[in-house]
């Protein structure tokens, strides 16, 4: 039905973008001057913009979770109805003007009304024409900066960008520096792994009933990596390479039976009760059992919703994310994690203690 086509199309959507916070903002202690500067954003595009930003549209859960990092949230007037939904986000934040979905405005007289100076969105041309997006911001004189979420390095190049912009530069650093120091630590756990150690690893996003696999391009794969493990899954299709591809049981099962993780994660649809179930219905179930990380017994639930739980989705939360992949995969190297999460909602989630 098309109904459900368009449901599973959001939910990607939702799953490949990602989803700290101190609050709404407070007034800077020193008035910066406005000045128009020009940046390059993640499509190669020079944007001259006046900062800093005062009155910004975002498009995106994640970037909102960059912006209240900054503590920049008062800078904000625009954002999409699923921000209402992302429980990493202040009250203050999701109060703001409705202005669209998800990368896609629907209402372009609402925001003209808000007066923006800029709006943020993310360049992903398979989910929405971003040709067209860009013609009509330009029609109005909206400037826009254009994000990509293709790895962990991206995560901090992006939080550098916005803290230029909305005048945050030292939130910015300071928040750069305990995300490269987080993934520097995991590193080092990682130098530590005899190669012949090394796991293989699967993930899979279950979908309506349907199975979808984390494909090797997703930032969730990088960080698999990164922790120290072999991500399977790196599948193109004439030229083109989704984050997430459809495969049907039997694929799977043939494809990946030397797996020895298998990572079932939530989404948006697919509550974290729901991928529990998949899990028990795999260990009990003799045809998945040929895959090597089912008939040992090593499949688990991971969330990548908005809950508070989870920190699985392209944002600030991959500081937490890493280590969670790598207790998962490596229980004997690495800590537990829910100190690692506790301390990073404390310091910059406080509303969430």
């Amino acid at each position: 039905m098309k109904w459900e086509a368009a449901l599973v199309v959001g939910v990607l959507l939702v799953s490949v973008l990602g989803a700290g916070c101190m609050g709404s903002s407070n007034t800077s202690e020193k008035t910066t001057t406005p000045k128009e500067i020009t940046v390059e954003d993640f499509a190669g595009r020079n944007v001259t913009v006046r900062v800093p930003v005062q009155r910004a549209v975002i498009m995106s859960t994640s970037v909102l979770e960059i912006v209240q990092l900054l503590n920049a949230s008062d800078q904000v007037v625009g954002i999409p109805e699923e921000a209402k939904d992302d429980v990493f986000l202040s009250p203050g934040l999701k109060n703001k003007t409705v202005v669209g979905k998800m990368l896609n405005v629907n209402d372009w007289e609402k925001v003209l009304a808000l007066n923006p100076d800029l709006i943020v969105n993310f360049y992903l041309k398979k989910f929405y024409d971003v040709d067209e997006f860009l013609n009509r911001s330009a029609s109005y004189n909206i400037p826009v900066i254009m994000l990509r979420e293709d790895n962990l390095e991206d995560v901090t190049k992006a939080i550098e960008l916005l803290g230029k912009i909305f005048g945050k530069e030292k939130e910015a650093q300071a928040f750069e520096d305990y995300f490269n120091e987080q993934v520097s630590r995991v590193k080092a756990i990682t130098s530590k792994i005899p190669s012949e150690d090394r796991k293989k690893v699967i993930m899979i996003e279950p979908i309506m009933g349907k199975y979808y696999l984390v494909n090797g391009n997703d930032v969730l794969a990088q960080a698999v990596s990164v922790v120290g493990a072999d991500y399977l899954v790196n599948l193109t299709f004439t030229g083109y390479t989704p984050v997430r591809v459809p495969m049907d049981k039997e694929k799977i099962i043939a494809d990946y039976k030397d797996a020895d993780v298998v990572i079932l994660l939530t989404d948006s649809v697919t509550p974290y009760e729901k991928v529990e179930e998949l899990k028990n219905e795999m260990l009990n179930d003799d045809s998945w059992k040929l895959i090597k990380a089912v008939g040992e017994g090593n499949v688990f639930v991971l969330r990548a919703d908005k809950g508070k739980d989870s920190f699985l989705i392209w944002s600030p939360r991959m500081a937490v994310g890493v280590w969670i992949l790598g207790k998962v995969i490596y229980p004997d190297y690495y800590p537990d994690w829910e100190g690692k999460a506790k301390e990073f909602v404390e310091r910059f989630y406080p509303f969430l203690s």
